[in-house]
């Protein structure tokens, strides 16, 4: 990595506090890789010493390490012995013993570092989730698996429950070499999804692990949920107070295309983190009800569905907290991801990203100070 100080300066914000500390995000490192095409991070190694990309333009997975060498690559989509028998997957994570595990609709498939199958373990659950190559649903922290899913045999009485969100304990801990569930919960009752049970299209929580604790953040219902780990009881939640045009979701029936029109018409969680002990989460904003109602609902994805999602979807809103005090809230100069621990950027802030085609990819990271 190479290094990089730049202080991102925030968008100014109605009602900013005058007597509160509002730290600033700042670039600490780039990583630059040698490549025409541009990778996705899908995980990084807990101590950062490696990353894990895709690209989805040439189907290939890479090890890169911090000074963006190219450590190894391999399209696993093929019918060779390392395939993992998918044109696509769901989730990829840093396993434990050097491993990788990809998981697939149909398996869970571990490799070691030069991307050689070690084994494939035929799924007997599925997971709740609606995303491809990046499913929260899906993550590993040491020697724990964790996935947010239904046992297979349990399934098709699941699918069928009026109270969807509430009737299984969808959190799951599972060991990482087995798979045995070492313990399971509900979706806490604190929460919107279950104070208003039924079907939501994004039920799968985005995750953070520390060594003893796990952070859970359900897109729709604006909480962070503590839990001790492995143990999952439930320690404490937080509530995030979002104000800036974030709507709570309304549930549906179980196969109804109304879902992702109600979703479009609420807000969503789509990141958070930690950083020197302050939180930082991001959010989209809710559609007006107004505009979606005008919407044709025969086909979700149509072209005045995805208007109105790029007018409203495209951009997010930013929380910093400390602790459970919320420090500020608004816009910011850049888009920000998050994988693990990583707060990253694909371009430096007020950059067009897709201005100029670049002969390198640069992504650059920060932490709050």
């Amino acid at each position: 990595m190479s290094c990089s100080l730049h202080v991102l300066k925030r968008r100014k914000e109605k009602g900013e506090s005058a007597t509160s500390y509002i730290p600033e995000l700042v670039i600490i490192d780039s990583l630059v890789i040698d490549r025409l095409t541009k990778p996705t991070l899908v995980d990084a190694k807990i101590d950062h010493s490696e990353f894990l990309f895709y690209d989805w333009k040439t189907s290939e997975f890479l090890r890169i390490n911090p000074d963006g060498e190219i450590l190894k690559s391999a399209n696993l989509t093929g019918d060779g012995k390392n395939s993992m028998q998918a044109g696509y997957f769901v989730a990829a994570r840093y396993g434990a013993d050097e491993e990788i595990l990809i998981q697939t609709i149909t398996g869970t498939y571990s490799y070691d570092l030069d991307f050689i199958l070690q084994s494939k373990w035929e799924n007997n659950y599925e997971l709740v989730t609606r995303t491809v190559g990046g499913s929260h649903g899906f993550n590993t922290y040491k020697n724990i698996l964790y996935t947010f899913s239904i046992e297979e045999k349990d399934r098709p009485s699941v699918i069928k429950e009026e109270n969807y969100s509430t009737a299984y304990p969808f959190i799951t801990l599972r060991d990482i070499k087995t798979y045995e569930i070492l313990n399971s919960e509900y979706i806490p009752k604190e929460s919107h999804l279950a104070k208003n049970p039924g079907y939501y299209s994004k039920l799968d929580p985005l995750v953070q692990f520390a060594p003893d604790t796990l952070y859970l953040l359900f897109p729709n219902s604006p909480e962070l949920y503590v839990y001790s780990f492995p143990e999952l009881t439930l320690l404490d939640y937080w509530d995030l107070k979002p104000e800036d045009g974030y709507q709570l979701i309304e549930p549906t029936e179980v196969g109804s295309n109304l879902e992702f029109f109600k979703s479009l018409a609420a807000g969503e969680y789509i990141s958070f983190t930690f950083s020197n002990d302050y939180l930082l989460t991001s959010f989209q904003r809710a559609a007006p009800k107004d505009e979606v109602d005008q919407l044709p609902k025969n086909m979700a994805g149509g072209k005045e569905f995805m208007e109105v999602v790029d007018k409203y979807k495209s951009t997010s809103v930013y929380q910093i907290f400390k602790g459970k005090e919320k420090l500020w809230e608004g816009e910011l100069d850049v888009k920000l991801n998050i994988i693990r621990d990583l707060i990253f950027s694909t371009s430096k802030p007020g950059e067009d990203p897709d201005a100029v085609e670049k002969d390198v990819q640069t992504f650059y990271f920060y932490e709050l100070r």
